[in-house]
């Protein structure tokens, strides 16, 4: 019904979080359905198993407790994915304490962009191919792969990028084109 909240006059969402904050279970568990599987794929990407529910649950209790940060100067959307970019570095913050590095600072479980589901009607060349992409994203600094996922994955714009990262539109767009740059040399080098 609401597929186009950006442009909606009314933020069904954000009445719905002020409902949620209220008291109204109904009005949280709704929020829920429509959002649960754009923040799970937005951890899915990042780190392993387990973890991932729980962050998404760190996520939307998080939402409930800074419902009342929420002024509607954006889409709910985009309020959402700057809570989980929080609790996304949080996780990596508390993983990097409690767990023994690389040398280089690099922890291959926490930090990369993560597998990604092959298709299983993927040809021999389309699955490498993917193993190509999930290296490349490997190999380039998170930043870059937090912007390429959020843009590509889960289709923020860059002023939502920015919005959601506590980061400048510029400094948004500036992560987009040096991540895809970033990423075609990575694609390049494995090529070889």
């Amino acid at each position: 019904m609401f597929q186009d909240r950006e442009h909606d006059p009314v933020d069904v969402d954000g009445a719905a979080l002020a409902a949620w904050r209220g008291g109204d279970p109904l009005s949280g568990a709704a929020l829920f359905e429509r959002h649960y599987a754009s923040v799970a794929r937005f951890f899915h990407h990042k780190v392993s198993g387990a973890a991932q529910d729980d962050l998404v649950h760190e996520t939307f209790l998080a939402c409930l407790e800074a419902a009342a940060r929420f002024r509607g100067q954006s889409c709910f959307r985009t309020f959402l994915f700057g809570i989980a970019h929080r609790v996304l570095a949080g996780h990596v913050r508390r993983a990097a304490r409690s767990s023994a590095r690389c040398a280089d600072g690099y922890d291959p479980e926490e930090l990369p962009a993560g597998s990604f589901a092959p298709c299983p009607a993927a040809t021999l060349a389309a699955e490498q191919e993917q193993r190509h992409l999930r290296e490349a994203l490997r190999r380039i600094p998170q930043p870059y792969q937090l912007a390429l996922k959020l843009h590509y994955w889960d289709g923020l714009t860059a002023a939502q990028i920015g919005e959601s990262s506590g980061i400048p539109l510029g400094t948004a767009k500036t992560r987009l084109r040096d991540g895809r740059r970033a990423l075609a040399a990575q694609l390049e080098r494995l090529a070889r």
